[in-house]
């Protein structure tokens, strides 16, 4: 900042005329801030985007991953709405209508008086067997003559807690890990 005073003015000295200095604030260009303004839509364009993304994955997970549940009566009454979409079917299975094929199992569950025959494929647990509960996911077939399942649940029943009580108390305390010992690894330089 200059304090010289212009040529001609007083110097300022003892006895000078301070009243001739020009001590008015000069009028300066404010500088626009439109950059500012058109910059403003970028955040809120990102926040609108997150939150759609978010709304996106939450209904996704809603409804691919909540799979319906229904009893055998339930299914049978509903079939017509149910199509072909995936749901759980929970019932007993039918004692004698198990029969094994290549590619897996068919039988007949029932629940409240309805039946449904299943055609089961892959493997079924150990335990599954004639009057077990079981809880079935998959679909009907095209027709609606049968459930196609490819995953079955059954209930551990009092039978297998009393042979295997050590083994179920291990799995709810975590397990124990098994210690192993590793090979040393060599290394081979050319």
């Amino acid at each position: 900042m200059d304090v010289t005073p212009p040529e001609g003015a007083p110097s300022g000295g003892e006895g000078d005329d301070v009243s001739a200095l020009n001590l008015t604030p000069r009028a300066t260009e404010v500088a626009a801030r439109p950059a500012r303004r058109k910059r403003r839509w970028v955040p809120i364009a990102v926040l609108v985007v997150l939150l759609g993304g978010a709304a996106y994955v939450a209904a996704q997970a809603l409804t691919t991953a909540t799979t319906f549940f229904y009893n055998a009566d339930e299914a049978v009454a509903s079939q017509p709405k149910l199509g072909t979409t995936r749901f759980r079917l929970q019932g007993t299975v039918v004692p004698g209508t198990i029969s094994r094929g290549e590619t897996g199992v068919s039988f007949t569950v029932t629940f409240n008086g309805a039946e449904v025959a299943v055609v089961h494929q892959g493997d079924p647990p150990e335990l599954f067997r004639d009057a077990m509960p079981v809880v079935l996911e998959g679909h009907w077939d095209a027709s609606g003559s049968h459930f196609d399942s490819d995953r079955m649940l059954v209930k551990h029943d009092a039978t297998y807690t009393a042979k295997n009580g050590d083994r179920l108390k291990e799995a709810d305390e975590g397990g124990t890990v098994v210690p192993t010992t590793a090979a040393p690894v060599s290394s081979v330089v050319p």
